[in-house]
């Protein structure tokens, strides 16, 4: 993977500046995943991108799970089910905006 292919350093978020369970009551503030898809640098880089070009403002969460594929070549599908799901949900929620045309 070629330098310009990773996303920007100051949209991968630290992981011990993600809040990951905020002191709220409602369950849709939790984030799963150390991406923050929806952010406006995101918006801005996916729009001056080359047609020809692939973004993904959930880059962290899909090494992550490349990662744990390639530690644990054997049992894979089960140990890294919880990276799976959090690059999923990234996504998930990346795309729901994108459609929805707010993002």
């Amino acid at each position: 993977m070629s330098g310009k292919d990773a996303a920007p350093k100051s949209s991968v978020a630290a992981e011990a500046k993600v809040d990951f369970a905020p002191q709220t009551s409602k369950v849709e503030d939790f984030q799963y995943y150390p991406d923050k898809p929806l952010d406006k640098l995101h918006s801005k880089s996916f729009f001056v991108k080359e047609p020809s070009r692939y973004y993904d403002p959930c880059a962290e969460s899909s090494k992550m799970a490349v990662r744990c594929m390639e530690s644990h070549e054997d049992d894979y599908r089960e140990v890294c089910a919880e990276y799976f799901k959090a690059y999923r949900e990234c996504k998930k929620e990346w795309m729901l905006k994108r459609r929805e045309g707010t993002w």
